[in-house]
């Protein structure tokens, strides 16, 4: 496909002002090739604005970035709480977490694919300061989920395989997997859990 007949992010996902306009074809633009990769010019073409209008509203590359990043993150926090059912069951609510992840990566692999950019090409004070501010975030509905429905048994270790077996889920989608991989994280969490 030609750029003639690409459709651009500015055109592909809802804003309502110039910044937001920006912060969309900013986060396309990052969760194709991270941080050092995408270029302020590629940005422009995504926004589909001209690189001043960039520079007004977000002053630098790095400041975007930022920008770009935690509206994503908190709108994928946003997103997930409206799809995680508070359960009387605790491995029901944890299913539904495992089902939230999947379904935002269906519906917004870019904006997850940003998230991953954090991980892999982002300037060292951002990784940092993202980590250190928003880090947490997704354990929390862990948190939440224990503290509605505390099991009667292996707390802390069950604790801590949901935390680490959510974490890799997530992870997961970093890369491509083998087609013919068929793996459950839930499933193993579940087996794992009726073992304790």
């Amino acid at each position: 496909m030609d750029d003639k007949e690409k459709r651009w992010a500015w055109q592909l996902y809802p804003w309502h002002s110039s910044k937001e306009r920006i912060l969309v074809g900013a986060t396309i633009a990052f969760s194709r090739k991270g941080f050092y990769g995408t270029s302020v010019r590629e940005i422009s073409q995504e926004a589909g604005l001209e690189q001043p209008s960039i520079y007004h509203h977000f002053k630098s590359k790095e400041n975007l970035y930022w920008n770009s990043l935690r509206t994503t993150h908190l709108y994928m926090i946003r997103s997930l709480k409206k799809k995680i059912v508070h359960k009387e069951n605790l491995l029901a609510e944890i299913r539904d977490m495992f089902r939230a992840v999947s379904w935002f990566h269906k519906e917004y692999p870019e904006y997850f694919s940003l998230l991953f950019s954090l991980v892999y090409s982002s300037p060292q004070e951002i990784a940092d300061r993202f980590t250190s501010l928003y880090g947490g975030d997704i354990f929390h509905f862990v948190d939440r989920a224990f503290e509605r429905n505390p099991p009667k048994t292996g707390r802390l270790e069950k604790y801590s395989l949901t935390v680490h077996t959510l974490y890799s889920y997530i992870l997961s989608f970093a890369g491509r997997r083998p087609e013919h991989l068929r793996v459950s994280y839930y499933r193993a969490l579940r087996s794992l859990y009726l073992a304790l």
